[in-house]
């Protein structure tokens, strides 16, 4: 049978259109199924930059330093209370110290208050740093001669009197801060601080001391002035004081500010180091107007702390 040319076209073009519509299907889904998987690839990848932009965030974990070590002397063996103890020093000296230790003082560090009386012995009777305060151990020593005079010619056997007392009696039996041995003095114990016992031995003690109604020069060569780079000294006199104490006290100022530069430490330096205050119309020691023994234990109630650490 013979076919139509016409009838063979249109076959033709019939399954070339019946074909188109399963290839646009085929891609169709191939496209869609596409679409749909991207949405899974993707969404570990936000939740990986969500988790570490909270880690970069986090706070850092707050870290609290070390306390300052300690140095104590780790002594044991003292009493507590009020106490009067004899003392003997390596050459024989001897005298008495009274002390008011804390009822804790074997379970707890303290420092000192040394306190050398006037001439006569007043302070050490009366003992005007008894009571306890900034953790410091009252302690007051009884000049070792019968007329109760601190240093003159005596200077240096004192000196090393009361050096002794401090490391072979006091660190011994009591657990002491170094770094706060302070020290006060009155009068002729005045003196003999500031002319025999800081010259002497003062570096073994970094700490200061609060000086009444007193003072004199160097009796003797520092053993190293470079210690006053490390200690405090404020020297407090009235203005009603005798005239023969002011020239000692400025002389002393004087003397202690050359020792200073002589030893390297700078102007500025020594004008905190070393301070002195000329203040009120009372007589010798009167720092409250009315007495000596009174005037010294406001002086010591309310100006000792001026020598302490802020």
């Amino acid at each position: 049978m013979k076919t139509s040319p016409i009838l063979l076209m249109s076959l033709l073009l019939w399954t070339a259109c019946s074909s188109q519509p399963t290839y646009r299907a085929e891609r169709t889904t191939v496209v869609a199924e596409a679409q749909k998987e991207e949405p899974q690839t993707q969404a570990p990848v936000d939740r990986v930059a969500d988790q570490t932009v909270m880690i970069e965030t986090k706070p850092a974990p707050v870290v609290t330093p070390p306390a300052p070590s300690v140095r104590s002397s780790q002594g044991t063996g003292g009493g507590s209370g009020l106490l009067e103890i004899p003392f003997t020093d390596s050459t024989g000296l001897a005298s008495s110290y009274k002390i008011n230790a804390p009822a804790d003082a074997g379970q707890k560090v303290y420092g000192l208050h040394v306190h050398l009386h006037g001439d006569g012995g007043g302070g050490y009777r009366d003992f005007p740093n008894k009571d306890p305060r900034y953790d410091l151990i009252g302690v007051t020593v009884k000049a070792p001669n019968t007329n109760l005079q601190w240093g003159r010619a005596q200077g240096r056997a004192h000196a090393l009197y009361v050096n002794e007392l401090i490391q072979k009696e006091l660190l011994k039996k009591y657990n002491v801060n170094l770094d706060k041995i302070y020290f006060s003095g009155v009068s002729g114990g005045a003196y003999f601080l500031m002319g025999s016992f800081l010259p002497e031995f003062g570096q073994n003690y970094n700490s200061a001391a609060f000086i009444m109604c007193g003072s004199e020069p160097p009796r003797v060569a520092f053993t190293d002035a470079t210690m006053l780079s490390k200690f405090r000294i404020h020297i407090e006199v009235t203005a009603g004081e005798r005239q023969d104490i002011l020239t000692s006290v400025q002389n002393t100022v004087t003397a202690y500010k050359n020792a200073m530069t002589a030893a390297g430490i700078a102007a500025d330096q020594q004008a905190k180091l070393q301070t002195l205050n000329i203040q009120g119309p009372g007589g010798h020691c009167e720092f409250d107007g009315v007495s000596y023994t009174t005037g010294i234990q406001q002086a010591i109630d309310t100006k000792f702390k001026m020598i302490l650490p802020l």
